[in-house]
């Protein structure tokens, strides 16, 4: 059977509702081109939610590189000045031992806390902002791609199974895109027999149904190491065409004779 190199069912990984159908069955298309968009509402949602967790992250990823902040700064010298001036009091006017102790904790707490805010963030809370602004990135990239089915490869569009207005289920299958100028032959009923005596780059000859006046040379390219077939045993060969003839379409038949010294 004549199979293309390259091709691919396309469905979306959500619900989707109110589908835009983009193309025609024997487009031409370039990768990256939008191909299917889903208008589901609960798209917009994700999408959002997902803007908002960006722009915490990158908040917060700016406030811990420029950490410390002045009004942190000011806030730990405040915060130490007021602990020492209550040490300082508790000791000057007679205070209790447990007062003082108590007073004393505070001020040493206090300068803990100036000395780290000083310090600025450290290495490690630098690195794991910058891995949650990242994160967040990427969930943002995720919830853009989520509204369109895009092309992930230069190709033709073969199949159409939706219409434009229609709302389909998660993964089911949308369209069928495939590189229709580089087609290769796979065997449909090689037998374990003969499969023993074919090596990868051995030659073969071709000749398809459809165009039966002529044969053309091919390459083995690949063999399967797992049988195919359920009532009876049979292994795909792959085979790279040497040259491609025109008319040559997805799905044709042929006849291989692989010749054995």
């Amino acid at each position: 059977e004549v199979v293309p190199v390259k091709w691919a069912t396309l469905s979306f990984t959500n619900l989707a509702k109110d589908i835009e159908v983009l193309v025609s069955e024997g487009d031409q298309v370039s990768k990256g081109d939008p191909l299917v968009r889903n208008n589901a509402g609960q798209l917009q949602t994700a999408l959002l939610q997902a803007q908002a967790a960006y722009k915490r992250a990158q908040f917060a990823y700016t406030q811990t590189l420029n950490s410390p902040s002045p009004a942190a700064l000011e806030s730990a010298n405040a915060t130490l000045i007021s602990a020492r001036i209550n040490l300082e009091e508790k000791e000057d006017f007679g205070f209790s031992q447990n007062q003082i102790d108590i007073a004393q904790a505070n001020f040493d707490a206090a300068m803990a806390n100036y000395i780290t805010i000083n310090a600025g963030a450290s290495t490690e809370e630098v690195t794991a902002a910058e891995y949650e602004l990242e994160a967040a990135q990427i969930a943002l990239e995720d919830a853009e791609a989520a509204f369109t089915l895009n092309a992930p490869f230069d190709g033709k569009v073969a199949e159409v199974y939706v219409n434009s207005g229609e709302a389909i289920g998660a993964l089911q299958p949308v369209l069928v895109l495939a590189d229709l100028s580089n087609l290769q032959v796979i065997t449909t009923d090689l037998s374990e027999v003969d499969v023993a005596r074919l090596r990868i780059g051995q030659t073969a000859e071709v000749v398809f149904d459809a165009i039966s006046d002529q044969t053309y040379q091919g390459t083995i390219t690949k063999i399967a190491d797992k049988s195919s077939g359920t009532s009876s045993t049979y292994f795909e060969v792959t085979i790279s065409l040497n040259n491609k003839p025109e008319d040559l379409r997805w799905g044709m038949t042929a006849f291989t004779i692989f010749p054995i010294d």
